[in-house]
């Protein structure tokens, strides 16, 4: 049967339904509200130079088509405005963007919990001198300092020196904490990590200072060592035997990995240089190795301030807290453990965990201030005793550079890395060990290849064979350790013991000749 036109001259077949060619509000999932095709249609006259009108132009052309092809369907005019929403779309897009850059600034600077009252300064006092037990080693600050000046015998120097920058160490840390109370995690890391290597940096300063580039490049490097293995292992282990599984985030672990990877390659390109063109450039061998080891110090603090704004700006959320409290899983200790689970606040429930400061901000930074000045004499007096000591025993110099001086400038990271790890803190316990290393290997040690270049000091990248195998060991072991953002009892155990075995070859390691090429001479 054939179709009967209408009475208006048109097809009574439905027409197919128009398509629009402008994507769904974003706002709006896909197909979630019904369209009405307008009879009154506004277009913005110009194309809006912002973020949020690139490509406003085409769509515009776009929408002029098809309301052509709707009316040539239709046999109708749409009306048509011209508008411009420029300005509206600009204020907006600005005022979105200026509200992010802020957020994301403010998140870096809000504590974890809920910072009580700060108590006044008699009771600020009273507490940073019942902080710790080491605290009576204090008394042993002007002891040390009456027999450095009266030229005693060095080694009674050097043990009463160490003694006595043991207390100060732990002061730094105190003085740290409080004031990262009041911060993130990773602020708090940040600062822990850096006010906690300031006896590290006194000690290569003086070292540089004296010309004793061995002892610089040593102290710095067991500094490394220490961290990575000790004070990390510590944690885990501390932490390890309260909670059943630590967690901490997988990425940010990694990406330290990453960097730390790129410490030791910076310390493997020079020892190869020297090991396998040494002989074939002689006498060149040495500007070049300058001029390596001081463009890959640029580099190195390039990357490390690339690393600060990646961790405190353009990715925060990787670092900032990532794991709240009401999102752990290491909620009940092990079998037979009789230490108490820590209490994890529910949001839910309305109670947050207040953390109190022990002492308030002036006298925080009092005690940063004066225990930095004392903690620097202190040191002066434990180099200069450093040689007398290595002559006067069976000890050798490397262990005792290697091992016993990071030791005692790590007190405060040590102390800080353990207690945080005890209270279920894993991130910030990471970010203390693991946050040290990488400002050591970035910054610190590029920094002093600087400072010596402008001293006229031949300080390179070039340190002790042995020493650079066993960083990148540790490196490769703690990477194995952390990169799947789990860790547990045994992960420290297995730390701790790499450290001994290290720490045991460096013994009766024999006093060796300097590796530097023979031309660099320290003036």
């Amino acid at each position: 049967m054939g179709t009967t036109p209408s009475s208006s001259g048109l097809s009574n077949h439905d027409l197919p339904s128009p398509r629009l060619a402008v994507p769904d509000d974003e706002d709006e999932p896909p197909g979630s509200h019904p369209r009405h095709f307008p009879t009154h249609l506004e277009i913005p006259e110009e194309r809006v130079g912002n973020d949020r009108g690139h490509g406003l132009e085409r769509r515009v052309s776009t929408l002029h088509s098809t309301i052509q092809s709707f009316e040539d369907a239709i046999g109708e005019k749409v009306p048509v405005t011209a508008v411009s929403s420029a300005p509206t779309i600009l204020c907006e897009s600005q005022s979105h963007s200026s509200g992010r850059h802020m957020d994301r600034l403010k998140i870096l600077f809000r504590p974890t919990h809920k910072v009580g009252p700060a108590p006044g300064y008699k009771a600020s006092v009273v507490a940073a001198i019942r902080y710790s037990p080491l605290n009576i080693c204090l008394l042993l600050i002007p002891v040390s300092w009456a027999l450095h000046y009266t030229h005693q015998n060095a080694t009674i120097v050097f043990v009463f020196s160490a003694l006595a920058i043991l207390p100060l160490a732990a002061l730094l840390g105190l003085g740290t904490e409080q004031i990262a109370v009041r911060t993130s995690q990773a602020v708090g890391g940040l600062l822990n990590a850096t006010l906690g290597n300031i006896v590290e940096m006194i000690i290569a300063g003086i070292a540089l200072k004296k010309c004793d580039l061995s002892l610089v490049q040593s102290s710095l490097l067991g500094g490394l060592l220490s961290n990575l293995l000790l004070v990390l292992g510590m944690a885990f282990l501390v932490g390890g035997f309260r909670f059943h599984q630590q967690e901490f985030q997988p990425i940010a672990a990694q990406l330290n990995s990453s960097l730390m990877t790129v410490s030791v390659i910076s310390l493997l390109v020079p020892s190869a240089f020297h090991e396998y063109l040494g002989d074939r450039l002689g006498r060149e061998e040495g500007p070049l190795l300058l001029q390596l080891s001081r463009g890959s110090a640029i580099i190195l603090i390039l990357i490390y301030f690339a690393y600060l704004f990646f961790q405190f700006y353009s990715h925060n959320h990787l670092f900032v807290d990532t794991y709240p409290a009401s999102q752990r899983k290491h909620g009940k200790p092990l079998p037979g453990s009789t230490s108490p689970v820590l209490p994890v606040a529910d949001p839910a429930s309305g109670h947050d965990h207040i953390e109190t400061p022990r002492i308030n901000i002036p006298t925080s930074i009092s005690i940063l201030v004066a225990s930095t000045i004392l903690a620097y004499v202190t040191a002066e007096n434990l180099v200069s005793s450093l040689n007398g000591m290595v002559e006067h025993s069976s000890v050798s110099k490397e262990w005792l550079t290697l091992i016993v001086i990071p030791i005692i400038s790590n007190a405060a990271e040590h102390a800080t890395a353990v207690v945080v790890a005890r209270k279920g803190k894993f991130d910030l316990a990471m970010s203390v060990a693991v946050g040290s290393c990488i400002q050591i290997a970035l910054f610190v040690i590029p920094l002093l290849i600087l400072v010596a270049w402008g001293m006229g000091k031949p300080l390179t990248l070039l340190f002790d064979p042995i020493e650079t195998m066993c960083l990148f060991l540790s490196v490769l072991i703690v990477k194995f350790s952390i990169e799947d953002g789990k860790s547990h009892w045994m992960s420290g155990f297995v730390l701790i013991g790499v450290y001994i075995i290290i720490a045991l070859s460096f013994w009766n390691y024999p006093v060796a000749d300097t590796i530097q090429p023979t031309d660099l001479v320290c003036s």
